[in-house]
């Protein structure tokens, strides 16, 4: 029944061929109109790892917030071995010892030392510590004294009250995500909570008759969903949630009732599959005969390739993606448009890739009256940046996405770029695995 309703549906293809395309710039414009940052939740630090902040944060507290030793050595005054050396050293009385978290109850006064360890709090009365490297022990009557062989300044290998942070200091801002050094800051400062953006909840739906699962056998004429399991791998990779829906089969009215599901379950609606122009193609139906019904259409087609007939609508107030079923067209698709408001969403300030210059390593001669977004693999050495086309690049390959570490821009016209010309390429995060790395 799936491909009877299809047939019937098939007949006003005029709409489908008769798309007026838009420039990606103008596409992530319209996008970001409706882009709205996610409301706050406070989480363990425990797991806050790679969330973003999602209000400013200032210390409640300096750090340190007493006087540190800077490493293992004695506590002692600075002017009594302000002119110490090898041979004439300052010889002083070790009175006390202090391990880190003890305090001393002697004080630092003249002719007499306390041993120190790193991190630990200065006695009273000391301006400098001396490393242990630059004393030397002597035992005399069961009493310790220490030889200062070196010149001691005022202040030396000592952390002062709020040298590092002070009272009030900004930690980090709206947007900031969270890695290792701002745990272990947020740690020091006695965040035990960490107020985050919530994670935007991406719904991810594929359509096609001619889709299984990764663990299904092969049978003929059926390809596995690589696009699911990508498009949720992106999202994760973004801060994002994601939701599978599942596949649709190639009928127009349970993809409406699929969407509509979703849409209200979910904070953006990606669709993979159906928005060219064929037969099957039920996306473009569904764009096509929803503008006007309750959502707003913002583009159905991208001056670009790969992915050109990529299309986004609002539907109750939210973004609904149609993404194309080719991999490598879906993967471009999601960076150049999802990605931004993902980011966006979770307090980024400036969400898109900012592009840079690489001298290109190889011909891409194939001109287009679109711009291209061909993927690359870029390298730099002797003091250059230097980018590869990828080989299997097509849109409906999807073997090189794997190596690829950035998109390489071909402007349209009627011929590429040569090599060793410059090219302007987007940075993408992902680790690459190339061959015989």
């Amino acid at each position: 029944m799936g491909r009877r309703k299809g047939l019937l549906r098939m007949i006003n293809r005029s709409q489908r061929f008769a798309r007026r395309a838009v420039k990606v710039e103008h596409a992530q414009s319209m996008i970001m109109q409706h882009v709205q940052q996610m409301d706050s939740e406070h989480v363990s630090i425990d797991s806050c790892l790679h969330r973003r902040i999602s209000e400013p944060l200032f210390s409640k507290e300096c750090m340190p917030h007493f006087r540190r030793s800077g490493l293992d050595g004695y506590a002692v005054l600075s002017e009594e071995a302000s002119f110490a050396t090898p041979q004439n050293p300052t010889r002083l009385k070790v009175v006390d010892e202090v391990p880190a978290g003890s305090i001393s109850s002697k004080q630092v006064v003249p002719g007499t030392a306390i041993r120190v360890m790193t991190g630990s709090a200065i006695p009273e009365g000391s301006n400098a510590v001396v490393m242990f490297e630059q004393t030397e022990e002597i035992q005399e009557d069961g009493q310790v004294f220490i030889h200062v062989k070196h010149k001691v300044a005022y202040g030396q290998n000592i952390a002062g009250v709020g040298d590092e942070i002070t009272t009030g200091q900004l930690l980090m801002g709206v947007g900031t995500r969270i890695g290792p050094g701002q745990i272990a800051l947020l740690a020091s400062l006695g965040f035990d909570k960490v107020p985050v953006v919530r994670r935007p909840v991406v719904g991810i739906l594929t359509t096609g008759n001619e889709l299984i699962a990764a663990g299904e056998p092969l049978l003929p004429g059926k390809i596995r969903n690589s696009n699911a399991y990508m498009l949720a791998a992106q999202v994760e990779q973004y801060g994002g949630l994601a939701v599978k829906y599942g596949t649709v089969p190639d009928d127009m009215d349970e993809v409406a009732r699929t969407i509509r599901t979703a849409i209200e379950e979910c904070d953006i609606l990606l669709v993979s599959g159906g928005v060219s122009v064929g037969d099957y193609d039920v996306m473009a139906d569904f764009f096509s005969t929803m503008k006007g019904n309750g959502m707003e259409l913002l583009f159905n087609k991208i001056a670009m390739r790969p992915g050109s007939p990529t299309s986004a609508a609002i539907i109750n107030k939210k973004l609904l993606f149609g993404l194309s079923g080719n991999p490598g067209a879906c993967f471009v698709g999601f960076e150049l448009l999802v990605r931004p408001v993902l980011l966006t969403m979770q307090g980024t300030v400036d969400p898109f890739n900012q592009a840079s210059k690489a001298v290109m390593a190889d011909d891409f001669g194939k001109g287009c009256p679109h711009d291209r977004y061909i993927r690359g693999h870029m390298t730099y050495s002797n003091q250059q940046m230097s980018v590869s086309v990828l080989n299997k690049n097509s849109s409906s390959m999807l073997v090189s996405i794997q190596h690829a570490n950035c998109l390489i821009l071909i402007p349209s016209g009627s011929k590429g770029i040569a090599a060793g010309q410059q090219a302007e390429v987007i940075p993408l995060p992902y680790e690459i695995t190339l061959y015989g790395k």
